[in-house]
């Protein structure tokens, strides 16, 4: 039997509006969101996008709301898809168009600081988010953690998929060829902005110095600001990827990683135990440096790889997409 979105529509035309998107500046930029809409074009999707450059100005976000309604005049749309919750804001702000809503994780969790203290802009996103989930038509969210903040059932839990086109498993010793890296040495990777309080660098700077003491070639391998089709060479050049954040939707780069069949230690974070499951080389570990180091010490001895991409292939880039036609689907029943 056919899904629902199969059976009663052959196309959408969709309105993205979305403050993430690769830029020419920042390639990495809001990727994800790129290749998950992407992968929704041979489902019958077809887009527009509505960059609104938050980053630039926040005065970005009233001016969107006019882009919104011109775009809306010069063509029909069956539904306005907005990725993070100020995007959704600008969305709502017309009656004409059904409109979902992605939210991405620290608009709904908020903003912390390195002590795990929310900041003022912080609240004012989880605040903001809790009430546009509530005038929204349809709400994606990226784990369960996430729909229980919000405090809606209704919310359709779907996190970002991994291509796995894309991030497959390579020789090591080619990737750090690649990459100009030292056959010799063992290296964890960060693949995040080392000045993102939330990603807690520190905590890893920390862990690694300590591992070091028993690993002296272990290095410290930071990822960021590159276009995503670099990055699966930095995850099959690593021997291990190490996340400590305070709050996650669906961490990306655990997903990735475990595609590459790289081993994954990782904080309780976001739906981070679930993306690691079972699978042996991965481990789930407390936010403390001492912890941290003593799994860095086992996993590089251990060495070798993991079986992480027969676990995450449920979450590819393809069975995401269905999901989310399904949500459009449901969306235009109302």
């Amino acid at each position: 039997m056919k899904p629902a979105w199969q059976a009663e529509m052959a196309s959408y035309s969709v309105l993205v509006v979305t403050n993430l998107w690769p830029t020419e500046a920042d390639p990495s930029y809001g990727s994800f969101v790129k290749a998950q809409m992407d992968s929704l074009r041979p489902l019958g999707v077809e887009f527009d996008v509505l960059f609104v450059n938050g980053r630039e100005s926040k005065w970005n976000y009233l001016r969107a709301v006019r882009r919104v309604r011109k775009q809306l005049r010069a063509k029909r749309y069956e539904l306005i898809h907005a990725h993070f919750g100020l995007s959704g804001w600008v969305a709502r702000w017309q009656s004409r168009v059904p409109v979902v809503v992605s939210f991405m994780g620290d608009d709904v969790l908020g903003r912390p600081t390195r002590s795990g203290r929310i900041t003022l802009a912080g609240h004012f996103l989880r605040i903001s988010g809790f009430i546009l989930a509530r005038l929204a038509t349809s709400v994606i969210v990226k784990s369960r953690q996430m729909a229980c903040k919000l405090h809606m059932p209704s919310a359709h839990v779907i996190p970002n998929g991994v291509d796995l086109n894309l991030f497959r498993p390579m020789e090591q010793a080619q990737a750090r060829k690649a990459l100009g890296l030292d056959p010799g040495k063992k290296f964890v990777l960060f693949p995040y902005n080392p000045n993102e309080a939330r990603k807690r660098f520190d905590l890893i700077q920390d862990a690694v110095s300590r591992a070091r003491e028993q690993v002296p070639a272990l290095e410290l391998l930071v990822a960021r600001g590159l276009p995503q089709e670099q990055i699966p060479l930095y995850m099959n050049a690593a021997d291990v990827l190490v996340m400590a954040s305070i709050f996650e939707g669906s961490p990306n780069a655990v997903k990735e990683a475990m595609a590459t069949n790289l081993p994954v230690i990782t904080v309780d974070v976001g739906d981070s135990a679930e993306l690691i499951g079972p699978i042996a080389g991965c481990h789930l570990v407390p936010r403390e440096a001492a912890a941290m180091a003593k799994k860095i010490i086992e996993v590089c001895r251990r060495g070798g790889r993991t079986n992480g991409r027969d676990w995450i292939r449920k979450l590819s880039m393809e069975a995401v997409a269905e999901q989310i036609v399904e949500v459009y689907a449901a969306t235009l029943r109302r």
